[in-house]
C-alpha cells in the first residue's frame, strides 16, 4: 500500500494582535504560497536496458525550496520512498529476480516537496534478464562427412545465440585444435601435419556467455596430401529407378558412389544426351519424364570421375516412360497442420494443410462452417482465412477435402477453433507535462503518456474543450502556444486515448495558469545531472544541467574550471565534454550558469570530477 502523504497546510491563518503592540515602524511580509513542483529524472537504469540481479534505481530531484521525498513504482506499483536527499540523489535496491524473467517492467518516480506539490516522471522500460538458458544454434558448414582433404582446410561454423556467442572451440580426434572468439567462426586446420590416409574426426563446441553449451555432431574425413598418385578409378551403381520400371512424372535418379580418395563428379546422360554433372552427395537428379517420348524405354547412363581424373562408366539401365498409367482408386492423404484443434484466432490466419497421394493431388477445397470458401491447386496447400468475416467470441468449424487426379477425394478431420477479434480493454493515460495548477508561459511542451493492450491508435487533445491536434505516434508531444490563450487565466488541457478497437478513455484534465506578462521574481531552480560528483571520467563526457523556471529557462552556460565551455537553451541541457587533451589523474571542477527569460540567473551546486584516460 502507497503511504499516505503527510497533510500539510498551503496557507496558514495569520493572527496579529494589535493590543499593546506598535507597528509604526515594523512592516510585516505575509508568507507566498509555494505551488511550483519539483523536477525529478530517473538516471539510472536507463530506458531499454537488460538489468539482472539487484540494482541500485538512482532518481535526482530538485526543488525551489526542498524536496520532501521520492516515491518509486515498478509496473505501477508503489515499491518504496526515499527521504534521505544526499545530494538531491535518491534511491531504490531493487530485486529483479522477484520479476518476471524476460518481460519489461515500468520504473517510474514521485517526487513531493514539502507543501506536497508533486512531479510524475515519465515511466522507464527495464527488462529483467537473469537466466540465459538458452544454447546457442550451430552447423559445421565445411568440411562434409566422408570428404577427402588435403592442405589447410577451412573447418566453418556458423552459429547463433539469443545473447551472443563466447567462443567456439574445434576438436580433432578429441584433441583441442583451437578457438574463435568471433565471426565468422573459421579454423584453418593443418592437415600436413597428420598422418595421411586416416580417418580423423571433427567436432566443435559452441558456448555463449552463460556458458550454455552446444555441441555439433561430428564428421568423419580422410586426410590426403599425397592424391596425385592415384590410379584408382571409382566404383558404384544406378540405385534408383530399378532397371524396366515403368516410370511417370518427376522421377529422383540416384546414384551410388565411393572411391579410395575422393570424388570428383556424377556425369549423367539420358539416351545418350549429356544432361548434367552432380559435383556434392547425395548423388541425386529429379527427372522431368513428361519431356520426353511417351510409350518408349529410355536409357539412363553414368560417368563416375574421382579428383585424380579416374573414370568409371556404371551398366546402363532402361525404364518404361508412361505418364497415362491407368484409373486409380486409392484417395489421397490430407491432414490440416496449421491452426491446431481449439486454438484462439485473430486478424488473418493461414489455414495449412498437407497433402499426399500415388498419383498426385489435383485440388484442395476449403470449408468454413460447412461453406466453401476457397480452393488450391498447388503445394504448399492453404488458404488466408479473414476471421472478422465470422461472429466473434465463437467456436467455427473448419474443415478440407482433398482430390487426387483420378478424382479420388479425402475429407481431412475437421478441427474446431475460437474466434476473439475483438478488444474490449480501455486504454489508460496521463498528462505528464505541464502539472496541474502550474504557471505556465510562452511556448510549452504538452507531454503525455498513454499506453494500451494493443496499441495505442491516436490522442485528441483539447485545450478549454477546443480541439489542438491529434496525435498518432510516440513520444505523445504537442508545442502549446500560450500567447495564443487569454491572458492571467487558467486554461484546461484535456486528451482522450483510443485504441484500434475503438475503445476510448477520458483522462483526468490538467488545469494551468497561463501569464505571459512576465512578472517573474524567481531564479531557476539548477543542478548537475551527469557527471556526478567525485567521479572519475574518461574520453567525451555528456555533461548534463537538469533546469527548471517557472516561465521557463532561457539558456545554461557549461564550464570547465571556470572557463565556459559553451550553451544550450533546448531541454535536456547538455553538452559533449572531450576530456582526452587533459592530463590523466587530473581533477577538475564542473559548475553552470542557467537563466532564466527574465534574466535571473542560478549557478549550479558546482562538482569535482577526476579524468583518468
Amino acid at each position: 500500500m502507497v503511504p499516505t502523504h503527510k497533510s500539510l497546510s498551503i496557507f496558514g491563518i495569520i493572527i496579529i494582535s494589535l493590543f499593546g503592540l506598535s507597528c509604526e515602524n515594523e512592516t510585516i511580509e505575509l508568507p507566498i504560497a509555494d505551488t511550483t513542483p519539483p523536477q525529478a529524472v530517473i538516471i539510472h537504469p536507463v530506458d531499454g536496458e537488460s538489468v539482472s540481479g539487484d540494482i541500485t534505481v538512482l532518481a535526482r530531484a530538485t526543488d525551489n525550496e526542498k524536496v520532501d521525498s521520492v516515491q518509486f513504482y515498478i509496473n505501477q506499483k508503489w515499491v518504496g520512498t526515499d527521504n534521505t536527499d544526499e545530494e538531491d540523489i535518491y534511491e531504490y535496491e531493487w530485486k529483479t529476480s522477484d520479476y518476471s524473467e524476460d518481460e519489461f517492467h515500468f520504473i517510474s518516480i514521485i517526487a513531493y516537496d514539502a507543501v506536497e506539490n508533486e512531479y510524475a516522471s515519465f515511466p522507464i522500460r527495464i527488462k529483467a534478464d537473469n537466466h540465459d538458458n538458452e544454447p546457442p544454434i550451430a552447423f559445421l558448414l565445411n568440411p562434409f562427412a566422408g570428404q577427402y582433404v588435403s592442405g589447410i582446410v577451412d573447418i566453418t561454423v556458423e552459429a547463433s545465440d539469443n545473447d551472443s556467442i563466447q567462443y567456439v572451440s574445434y576438436y580433432v580426434n578429441n584433441v583441442l585444435q583451437g578457438y574463435v572468439l568471433e565471426s565468422p567462426y573459421i579454423f584453418p586446420w593443418n592437415t600436413v601435419l597428420h598422418p595421411d590416409d586416416q580417418y580423423y574426426s571433427i567436432y566443435v563446441i559452441v558456448r555463449d556467455m552463460s556458458n550454455n553449451l552446444t555441441t555439433v555432431p561430428p564428421v568423419s574425413v580422410i586426410v590426403d596430401n599425397d592424391i596425385q598418385n592415384d590410379v584408382t578409378p571409382p566404383t558404384g551403381s544406378i540405385t534408383s529407378p530399378p532397371a524396366g520400371l515403368t516410370v511417370s512424372g518427376d522421377v529422383v535418379i540416384i546414384v551410388s558412389a565411393s572411391d579410395n580418395r575422393a570424388m570428383s563428379e556424377v556425369a549423367l546422360s539420358i539416351d545418350g544426351n549429356y544432361i548434367t554433372s552432380i559435383t556434392e552427395t547425395p548423388y541425386a537428379y529429379i527427372w522431368d519424364t513428361t519431356l520426353e517420348e511417351e510409350d518408349v524405354e529410355h536409357t539412363i547412363s553414368v560417368v563416375l570421375i574421382d579428383l585424380a581424373g579416374n573414370e568409371s562408366p556404371l551398366n546402363p539401365i532402361s525404364v518404361l516412360v508412361d505418364n497415362n498409367p491407368p484409373g486409380d482408386t486409392t484417395p489421397p492423404t490430407v491432414l490440416i497442420t496449421d491452426p491446431a484443434a481449439g486454438q484462439d484466432l485473430t486478424g488473418i490466419v493461414s489455414i495449412e494443410v498437407l497433402a499426399e497421394d500415388d498419383i498426385g493431388i489435383n485440388r484442395i477445397e476449403f470449408f468454413i462452417n460447412g461453406d466453401s470458401v476457397h480452393t488450391d491447386d498447388s503445394d504448399p496447400y492453404n488458404y488466408a482465412w479473414d476471421t472478422e468475416t465470422v461472429t466473434d467470441d465463437m467456436d467455427h468449424i473448419i474443415a478440407v477435402v482433398g482430390f487426387d487426379l483420378d478424382g479420388n477425394a479425402t475429407l481431412a478431420p475437421p478441427i474446431a477453433v475460437y474466434v476473439d477479434n475483438f478488444d474490449n480493454i480501455h486504454p489508460s493515460g496521463q498528462i505528464q507535462n505541464p502539472v496541474a495548477g502550474q504557471t505556465v508561459t510562452g511556448t510549452v511542451t504538452i507531454e503525455i503518456s498513454a499506453i494500451d493492450n494493443i496499441g495505442v491508435a491516436q490522442i485528441d487533445l483539447s485545450i478549454d474543450g477546443i480541439p489542438k491536434t491529434t496525435l498518432t505516434d510516440y513520444p505523445y508531444t504537442y508545442e502549446w502556444d500560450t500567447t495564443s490563450e487569454t491572458d492571467d487565466e487558467d486554461h484546461v488541457i484535456s486528451i482522450i486515448v483510443a485504441d484500434s478497437s475503438g475503445n476510448i478513455t477520458y483522462v483526468p484534465p490538467v488545469s494551468v495558469y497561463v501569464n505571459n506578462i512576465i512578472d517573474d521574481i524567481t531564479p531557476p531552480v539548477a543542478s548537475i545531472s551527469n557527471p556526478l560528483s567525485g567521479q572519475t571520467v574518461s574520453g567525451t563526457v555528456a555533461f548534463t544541467v537538469l533546469a527548471h523556471d517557472d516561465f521557463g529557462v532561457y539558456g545554461v552556460e557549461f564550464f570547465i574550471d571556470g572557463e565556459s565551455l559553451g550553451t544550450d537553451s533546448t531541454e535536456a541541457y547538455q553538452i559533449d565534454w572531450d576530456t582526452t587533451p587533459l592530463e590523466n589523474e587530473s581533477q577538475h571542477t564542473l559548475s553552470a550558469f542557467v537563466t532564466d527569460h527574465a534574466g535571473h540567473t542560478t549557478i549550479a551546486q558546482p562538482i569535482l570530477v577526476t579524468v583518468s584516460n
